[in-house]
């Protein structure tokens, strides 16, 4: 049992899907640093000499890529249901086509296959969404000061009534911590939507942008009704002001609940191995 586990993070981690989701999730978050992070830097200096009746200096709390919701960081979030399915996502798919899923049930019971399918493809998805902002944060950390928030500042767009805003401004770096979870969780979560399509194409590509379809579709429907709260481009990003704690539960309860129902406990009673 515990072979197969290894066999499908393996696959997970070694594959082109991982490296390309990477690089492109890196190449976003790099380019928002040099856009975005170094010219605050370099305009520190002049910025604390001048002559403002409040000013309080640029740091990293209110400037990496999870502190903003615009440009690189929209960008970001908006193709985060894209960059989790290239890691693994598509292996069911290709289990499937090349007939590579009779020969591992053959040596393993088929529901620790769909199991072990399925908790690779969740962590290896939620892997390649944070890895990026961590990136991202390291690397503005290098060239801003570390120091606590200030409301009274007026330079961040989380406020005290925004979710655990509070807590942000005592404790920004948990604050911090916590959402990366919250991205790593969801961002899994979303890579197993890969699974239902499977079922019912015969096309790579299809699999492969399940997800973001899926999330463009929810992201459409929430905007056209006002409940900007439940668009995942939005209260996926630390920066966000709004309420999303329901959302974000509710959301990721009833996709995983589906998910796991239709592709961990009915699909090892299918016929497919």
């Amino acid at each position: 049992m515990k072979n197969i586990y290894k066999l499908e993070l393996a696959r997970g981690f070694e594959s082109w899907g991982i490296k390309f989701s990477l690089f492109l999730g890196c190449c976003i978050t790099i380019f928002h640093w040099i856009f975005s992070v170094l010219p605050m830097a370099f305009y520190q200096d002049t910025y604390m000499g001048t002559e403002y009746s409040m000013k309080y200096p640029f740091n990293v709390f209110n400037n990496w890529i999870g502190a903003q919701t615009y440009t690189f960081s929209y960008l970001y979030f908006f193709l985060i249901p894209l960059l989790v399915t290239l890691p693994h996502a598509g292996s069911f798919f290709q289990d499937i086509r090349y007939r590579m899923i009779q020969q591992l049930c053959i040596r393993v019971e088929r529901k620790y296959y769909y199991r072990a399918k399925y908790v690779a493809t969740f962590i290896s998805g939620g892997t390649v969404a944070i890895v990026p902002l961590i990136l991202n944060f390291i690397l503005t950390s290098a060239v801003l000061p570390m120091i606590s928030p200030q409301a009274a500042d007026y330079t961040t767009l989380i406020g005290m009534k925004s979710t655990l805003g509070d807590f942000y401004f005592k404790h920004p770096i948990l604050y911090i911590c916590i959402f990366l979870m919250i991205i790593f969780v969801f961002s899994g979560i979303l890579a197993t939507i890969a699974f239902i399509a499977a079922y019912y194409t015969n096309h790579m590509f299809i699999v492969l942008t399940a997800p973001f379809v899926f999330s463009m579709f929810l992201n459409s429907l929430f905007s056209m009704f006002g409940l900007t709260d439940w668009q995942m481009v939005f209260f996926l990003n630390p920066a966000y002001n709004g309420d999303r704690i329901l959302p974000i539960i509710i959301e990721g309860v009833i996709i995983m609940a589906t998910t796991f129902f239709i592709f961990v406990i009915n699909g090892s009673k299918d016929d497919i191995c």
